[in-house]
């Protein structure tokens, strides 16, 4: 395994048709990747296209690009069940078909800000943005 901060080179494989295939090594998996097609373009959560903090949030998620997930998760960075979930977000799960879920993954931003994703092994798809902690509002 290579050292972090080093470049891990691709992994060729010989295929019958005598072309080479590059795999990425497999600790990459670790590593979250950033699906934006899932974000919510609608509801009490929607993604704020085009907005000033859009590009905030991007940054923050660029600042994870170098972290595993064992790294990022904890107190501020956590997994939430979805029955822990406020009603209207448990609601809005269900109009966009992605009432299958067991847990999302909600990333602070600042202050009461979050983010929220649907974590697939490393991917993260990418869903909400919580403004005001309604998502899954603090009992504190």
């Amino acid at each position: 395994m290579a050292k972090k901060g080093k470049r891990v080179p691709f992994t060729a494989t010989h295929r019958p048709d005598s072309k080479q295939v590059r795999t990425p090594p497999q600790h990459s998996e670790s590593r979250p990747s950033w699906r934006f097609s899932t974000v919510d373009k609608e509801g009490p959560f929607a993604w704020p296209l085009g907005q000033d903090i859009e590009l905030e949030i991007v940054q923050k998620l660029h600042r994870f690009d170098s972290m595993e997930w064992s790294e990022i998760g904890g107190k501020q960075h956590h997994a939430i069940p979805v029955h822990n979930l406020s009603k209207s977000a448990q609601e809005r799960l269900l109009e966009i078909r992605q009432d299958d879920i067991d847990e999302v993954f909600s990333f602070h931003l600042k202050g009461k800000s979050r983010i929220f994703c649907i974590r697939d092994r490393h991917i993260a798809k990418l869903l909400w943005y919580d403004p005001e902690h309604q998502v899954c509002p603090s009992k504190l």
